[in-house]
């Protein structure tokens, strides 16, 4: 193997970087000593912050390590590297988010061959031999935010409904299960422009801004990726304009600036998707796989839609 790809594992061996989740004596420990399960993120950053916290918690319970193994940008490669590592290392097992789930096949099966267990999260990988997927309900998220959609355009009297839609990437597997739930409802002659920013948020915001500049008419802002807004609305002068305009968005995922946004107001709205969930089940999960114990091949969680109705009650939780 070469230098140059050494897992993050390793280095955290000698840095202390690695979360230790050591049961303390008075519980029962697992006949298995030193479980370890690596968990890898498609990027490191506030929404995968509840997947980590989360997961550590269950560590905690359980016992055992867990090692958050975010890669170094937002390309599937690296993501390859990460899983090539973690086999010469001999893990127990591999939760993923796949940035690409048809490059990750391959890995992630010879990850299984190698006789580490592996599982999906928020993003999965379903061609591959992964032994279950926990996470948002993609495809029915999507048909959700296109109800909300139609709901906001009608209720802010739009009659063009022509929409622009932004995702993350145009391979990862829950942006496309999203966006095929979307059109599922949504006439596609309503569809303007599929903007794919792939998980980078600066260049997310200009391809947005760039768009919604052009001199055309657009009534609604579809945000399959919500990353770019977390900050707030106003973070993206373009977007704000849009909305005091009256234009109609609607947004993916939760922050403060972007709660105390939409209480304020009703042309817009966000799904909330169940992180914290993600993490625990998930660690939990695999867990009981490495044991021989029964575990889940999929747990699916429904995304929760706040609007100005909701937004203050759901702002009090963070």
């Amino acid at each position: 193997m070469k230098k140059a790809g050494l897992s993050l594992l390793a280095i955290c061996l000698f840095t202390g970087l690695l979360i230790s989740c050591k049961q303390n004596a008075n519980v029962k420990h697992a006949p298995k000593d030193n479980v370890i399960i690596a968990i890898i993120p498609k990027v490191d950053n506030e929404i995968f912050d509840q997947v980590k916290e989360s997961a550590i918690k269950a560590g905690k319970e359980l016992g055992i390590t867990i090692t958050w193994e975010a890669p170094t940008s937002n390309d599937g490669k690296k993501q390859v590297e990460l899983i090539e590592n973690l086999i010469q290392y001999k893990v127990d097992g591999i939760l993923i988010s796949c940035n690409d789930a048809e490059l990750l096949k391959e890995p992630i099966d010879r990850a299984i061959k190698a006789g580490i267990k592996v599982g999906t999260f928020d993003s999965d990988c379903p061609k591959s031999n992964r032994i279950f997927y926990v996470g948002t309900d993609n495809k029915e998220a999507g048909t959700i935010c296109a109800q909300t959609m139609l709901n906001l355009l009608a209720k802010n009297k739009k009659q063009n409904n022509k929409i622009i839609i932004l995702s993350s990437g145009p391979n990862a597997e829950n942006m496309k299960e999203r966006l095929n739930g979307f059109r599922s409802v949504i006439n596609q002659n309503s569809i303007d422009d599929i903007l794919f920013a792939f998980e980078m948020n600066d260049y997310g915001k200009d391809l947005l801004t760039l768009s919604l500049k052009k001199p055309k008419k657009i009534d609604g802002v579809q945000m399959l990726w919500g990353l770019p807004v977390l900050k707030g609305v106003d973070s993206i002068p373009a977007l704000s304009r849009f909305m005091n305009k009256g234009g109609v968005s609607v947004f993916f995922d939760v922050s403060k600036p972007l709660l105390k946004y939409i209480k304020d107001h009703p042309n817009c709205a966000t799904m909330k998707q169940d992180f914290h969930s993600m993490g625990y089940d998930g660690v939990t999960n695999m867990y009981n796989a490495i044991m021989d114990k029964s575990y889940q091949m999929q747990i699916l969680y429904k995304v929760q839609v706040i609007d100005q109705r909701n937004a203050e009650e759901e702002l009090s939780k963070l």
